[in-house]
């Protein structure tokens, strides 16, 4: 989408466009000769401002109760700590992971700080919390794009995977968006609407695609959803291999369609801060099993070239990939 590519050459200035270009040639030379290179620092973050959900959505770990750390907000003073260590040459930020961002009464301060610094932000929510003030405030606070999850054509296919969510409260949400959007004569945020597809909902793409856009949604993306049981899983797993991670074995079973990939480029190029500090390298990562670091001993920058994080990259370079990896389709 070209407004999108516009919008991010816009925060790209001659540190962070320098720091973009290292981050491909560690990765390069580290598979090149083996040997564990970072000359750059993450150009982009993931930051989870909530780690609290009002949903119950069953393949999610929030939903099921599965994260290791108290569900909390993330303290104003810690994302702040962040921000300034990264900012001068990471210009991308996902302000969010396991939690739905728009329950943190800080999130527009957060974001309005990250725009200030000329960072791209993108906020993904499942939308329940959006009412005509709110969707003023994420436009006037600069968002540069918010993903609005809709996985369903009605409230009946909705509320299969969004417990607790309403379907016509997602479309409201879309709607005000887009009219607070051009009452402000602003051109973000970009709308995405994504959904997870499932065997129920699998047929209804095209359908869902047009209630998005005549919605306000300005694309809509479908995304594999990734399983914890095989129970659902072998229940609403999708027919189509595109959006699936899974398959069934000749004694119906159901195991992942592949296997973990080698070394990931991701490991150069982002970095993932929870609510309560702790640092994973990976947005995969969502039950913290490979804890790096916390930003409350030391900065984002020392972790990202820290021992832990080195040694979780010569894991993948040495083909030795850590469990989840397998869920990862990139």
């Amino acid at each position: 989408m070209m407004r999108e590519f516009r919008l991010l050459l816009r925060t790209l200035s001659p540190a962070r466009f320098a720091n973009l270009l290292l981050s491909y040639l560690s990765f390069f030379f580290s598979r090149l000769f083996q040997k564990i290179i970072v000359w750059n620092q993450p150009w982009a973050v993931t930051i989870e401002p909530s780690s609290i959900c009002q949903l119950s959505c069953p393949e999610c770990p929030v939903g099921m109760k599965l994260l290791s750390r108290n569900e909390k907000l993330m303290q104003p003073a810690t994302f702040d700590k962040i921000l300034n260590n990264l900012s001068p040459k990471t210009f991308y930020l996902n302000l969010y992971f396991q939690g739905e961002p728009l329950l943190d009464t800080d999130i527009f301060r957060k974001t309005e700080l990250a725009r200030t610094k000329k960072m791209f932000v993108v906020l993904s929510t499942n939308a329940q919390a959006i009412d005509q003030d709110s969707a003023e405030q994420i436009v006037s606070s600069g968002l540069s794009k918010i993903i609005v999850s809709l996985d369903g054509i009605n409230q009946e296919t909705y509320k299969k995977y969004r417990a607790g969510g309403s379907f016509d409260k997602t479309i409201s949400a879309i709607k005000m968006l887009k009219n607070a959007r051009q009452s402000s004569g602003s051109k973000t945020p970009i709308i995405e609407a994504q959904m997870l597809v499932f065997a129920f909902n699998e047929e209804q793409q095209k359908e869902l695609k047009q209630i998005a856009i005549e919605a306000g949604a300005d694309k809509v993306v479908y995304k594999a959803a990734q399983f914890y049981s095989k129970e659902n899983a072998a229940q609403w797993m999708p027919t189509k291999s595109k959006f699936n991670r899974y398959k069934r074995t000749d004694n119906n079973t159901i195991e992942l369609s592949h296997k973990a990939p080698g070394i990931c480029k991701r490991l150069w190029q982002t970095l993932v801060v929870e609510t309560d500090g702790r640092v994973v390298p990976c947005c995969y990562d969502k039950l913290s099993e490979f804890s790096v670091g916390n930003v409350s001993e030391m900065s984002a920058n020392n972790i990202w070239r820290g021992k832990e994080m080195t040694l979780f990259r010569e894991s993948l370079l040495k083909k030795n990939a850590p469990s989840i990896c397998e869920n990862c389709n990139q």
